[in-house]
């Protein structure tokens, strides 16, 4: 089975050239390299070598982030130089620091493993900088999400139960997290019989807000440029993010990775974000190296092309779903290599259409919460 009216043999070509794309492109996650005298003491710890623009894009944070947060802290309190950080902070590092640097590094160790002080860094040093409390984002996104597969109502972040073009529904799912994740990620931790990830979450999750109140004694206007409102922001962005990546859900296979996610290739994000456009090869394999993604997924074709799978060429998750919120399916499936490839004939655009907003629906969740379709 081929994408639409097209035949195997020219959607593997055409796919490939759009793929190779990413395998060419430049990588855009590091600003700068770090200096010489650096890069020789940071290199050799490095597990992996392809790993080096990871490496590069940690230097890069701690010798930009860490000292201007500091003189936010320093200097006299100023809302002006507040906002000024938090526009620099997030312009520069936020989509590069949660999507590329602490999402690989959880799923694929940096350093060695003899150099766990720096493979700590990033999860329990940086993550409060942008907006996230030390010590949770392992629980909730690599042993929650990618064990539950976006499957509500055991997954706390699926989208499944939700009308995913609504903006309205989105909200509810955002406060949700940001309000209620703080208890429910413990309790269900501990549901799944890891009682001391619990309660080393839960003292994560004290700590982080004991010493936001201390900052807060001392410097208000500084800790709430700094801390506060990046929270707020922090997981309004990744829920968003999050959403869009499952937005489109084929309610024949709603627990399979071909069914619940959706690749965007040929996409300048990809160059950003390593490859992160990949969703699905990152749900069917989520150690599969960054650099692997494009080829592997052209290797699995065939197996997209049988599960009806989504791809988008030439946009990100977010372009994608503002388009969708904005209820313009039709500059989606202008985008569409698969399972309609960018059709012209007014029919097959028509059940383009439809197919998505099929796929936008609240999933049928069984009342046991078992893996329905996977």
């Amino acid at each position: 089975m081929c994408a639409g009216h097209i035949t195997c043999s020219r959607l593997s070509f055409i796919v490939g050239a759009a793929v190779q794309k990413d395998l060419a492109a430049r990588r855009r996650e590091f600003l700068f390299s770090p200096p010489q005298w650096l890069q020789r003491l940071i290199l050799p710890a490095v597990a992996d070598k392809r790993d080096a623009p990871v490496a590069f894009l940690l230097t890069n944070i701690l010798l930009l982030t860490l000292p201007a947060a500091a003189s936010v802290f320093l200097a006299p309190e100023s809302s002006y130089l507040g906002a000024l950080y938090v526009l620099m902070n997030y312009v520069l590092f936020f989509p590069r620091f949660v999507v590329s640097l602490l999402h690989i590094t959880e799923h694929r160790r940096l350093f060695k493993a003899d150099h766990f002080f720096l493979n700590s860094v990033t999860s329990l040093l940086l993550t409060p900088f942008f907006g996230i409390p030390s010590g949770v984002y392992k629980l909730h996104h690599r042993i929650m999400h990618h064990v539950e597969d976006n499957g509500a109502p055991r997954d706390l972040s699926s989208t499944e139960p939700y009308q995913r073009n609504s903006v309205p529904h989105f909200l509810m799912y955002w406060v949700r997290h940001a309000l209620f994740a703080w208890l429910e990620l413990p309790v269900y931790a501990a549901r799944c019989g890891r009682v001391a990830l619990a309660a080393q979450v839960l003292g994560a999750e004290v700590a982080y807000i004991t010493v936001i109140a201390a900052l807060y004694t001392c410097k208000p206007t500084a800790t709430v440029w700094v801390f506060i409102l990046p929270y707020f922001l922090s997981t309004l962005l990744m829920m968003f993010g999050n959403w869009c990546q499952h937005m489109f859900i084929n309610p024949e296979c709603p627990r399979s990775a071909y069914g619940m996610a959706y690749n965007c290739v040929a996409s300048s994000d990809n160059s950003m974000t390593f490859n992160d456009g990949y969703h699905i090869l990152h749900h069917l394999n989520s150690s599969t190296h960054w650099s692997e993604l494009p080829s592997r997924f052209m290797k699995l074709l065939e197996q997209h092309a049988e599960s009806k799978a989504l791809v988008i060429e030439g946009w990100g998750v977010i372009d994608v779903g503002l388009a969708t919120f904005a209820g313009d399916y039709n500059a989606v499936v202008d985008r569409m290599l698969m399972p309609f490839h960018k059709p012209k004939d007014p029919a097959m655009r028509a059940a383009a259409v439809k197919m998505l907003q099929e796929r936008l629906k609240p999933v049928e969740v069984p009342a046991d919460g078992a893996k329905k379709g996977a």
